[in-house]
This record gives structure tokens, sequence and C-alpha cells, in this order.
């Protein structure tokens, strides 16, 4: 199906927003915060990706995609590369709530 890492980084992010929500996680002391963080490892993911595609390390099958391609890489991973941060920082902080660690 052309669509389904589109739909599965949907279902993530869905889960990552309803876990935020529904256990009031603070992931960020301010928006700014949010945004550098995210854009910085964002940048990192792009480059990452870009020069592993570039070398032939991995490769994206067009007929399992979108077909929406930006430079070297489909986008859904530009996608994958906002939502995946997001959900391991979510589910650091669920944890880290729970467990009550202190810093």
């Amino acid at each position: 199906m052309a669509s389904e890492y589109l739909i599965i980084l949907l279902i993530v992010l869905g889960i990552t927003i309803w876990l935020e929500k529904t256990c009031h996680l603070q992931l960020f002391n301010t928006k700014k915060e949010r945004v550098i963080i995210t854009l910085v490892l964002f940048l990192i993911g792009v480059a990452w990706d870009t020069f592993a595609i570039y070398r032939g390390h991995w490769l994206f099958l067009p007929e399992k995609n979108l077909g929406i391609t930006i430079g070297l890489m489909p986008l859904e991973e530009y996608l994958f590369m906002l939502i995946q941060p997001y959900f391991i920082i979510t589910i650091y902080k669920l944890v880290e709530s729970k467990l009550k660690i202190k810093k």
C-alpha cells in the first residue's frame, strides 16, 4: 500500500499527542525551546538520511510511499524526522513522571 508509511506515522503522532495531553506532560520549558530542539533534531535527521540515501545505505521504494520526494527523501521521511523525536521525548517524560525521577 502506497500510504502505509504515512498511516503508521499518523497513528504514532495521534498516540503521542493523546499521551502528552491526557498525562499532562510538560515536554519543554518554553515554546521557543520546543521549536529550537525540534528544528535541530529535524536538521540532523535530514542530513543523516540524505547522506545515507546518497551513499546507498538505504532506499525508499516509490510504490511504498506517496511519491512526493523532496531532494532524495520522500515526504514521509521528513514527517518521520518530526514525529519520531516528539514520540521519544513524550515516552521519556511519561516514564520519568511515572517513576518520579528527580534531577
